[in-house]
């Protein structure tokens, strides 16, 4: 059997902008993007039931409508679904009118990140989402400056511009179980990035191409390194000894040629 906190006062249904009152639960709607934005957490749903079984629901926090769009939902899913848990029949809400839902989900996300640091999972979710209602591309083919927007989005996201290139990146490029995995919590997106741009670079070449410019990369790392910690004993040990031009040209045309025997081994055919 239902439940109500509060007596629902006269004249509740105003479309006043930011106009408080009390709305019949069965009345408010959740839909996406908006319920999908910030997935409610176990925890904290159980807490703040707890709480809310205790105390009431707290008038202090009201749910967030999008009055001109059917009493949805655009801040407080957690509180909304506690409420009904609880059986209450009638909470307090607030009612706020959006030119558009990009301007509905940047009041969704500012939100959020006034109370806490939005994590990775949540960042590229509310990346993907203001992205998709975004016309984004080079200027001279009629889209929006790529500079500006990664601006415009790191305020509402509360970040860097830098982090927000990062974000577009693995949302535009990444596999989907690297996207899987961020929005899992299991990669940061540091990391997920890092691991994109290496798939990318290594793309450029055909599958065979890439191991061997890969490893022929190593390869010439390697002897280099040798070449230069060998040079650095022998100044270390032998600190007086200097040699001449021709000595170390002498030196030079050697070890070429056997550097040339050696890698001539790795010549395809043989």
């Amino acid at each position: 059997m239902k439940t109500n906190f509060f007596s629902k006062p006269e004249n509740t249904y105003s479309f006043v902008n930011g106009q408080s009152m009390f709305v019949e639960i069965d009345n408010i709607r959740t839909i996406e993007p908006f319920k999908s934005l910030f997935p409610v957490r176990e925890d904290i749903l159980a807490r703040i039931t707890a709480d809310m079984k205790r105390f009431g629901f707290d008038n202090a926090h009201p749910i967030i409508l999008w009055a001109g769009h059917n009493f949805t939902v655009v801040d407080g899913h957690t509180r909304l679904l506690a409420a009904k848990k609880l059986g209450i029949s009638t909470i307090p809400v607030v009612l706020r009118e959006f030119a558009d839902e990009s301007k509905a989900l940047e009041y969704a996300i500012d939100s959020q990140r006034n109370r806490r640091n939005l994590t990775d999972a949540e960042l590229l979710r509310c990346l993907s989402e203001l992205d998709k209602r975004k016309k984004v591309g080079r200027p001279k083919n009629g889209g929006v400056d790529l500079g500006k927007s990664a601006e415009a989005t790191a305020k509402v996201l509360g970040i860097s511009r830098s982090k927000v290139e990062r974000l577009r990146t693995v949302a535009d490029h990444a596999t989907m179980t690297i996207k899987l995995a961020v929005l899992s919590g299991d990669l940061t997106v540091n990391r997920a990035y890092v691991i994109t741009m290496e798939a990318r670079n290594m793309n450029k070449c055909s599958g065979k191409d890439a191991i061997k410019a890969a490893r022929l990369a190593a390869l010439e790392k390697n002897i280099c390194k040798v070449i230069h910690e060998r040079t650095e004993l022998e100044l270390i040990r032998h600190s007086s000894i200097r040699y001449t031009d021709s000595e170390i040209h002498a030196l030079k045309g050697r070890i070429i040629s056997k550097l040339s025997k050696e890698l001539g081994k790795l010549k395809e055919g043989n």
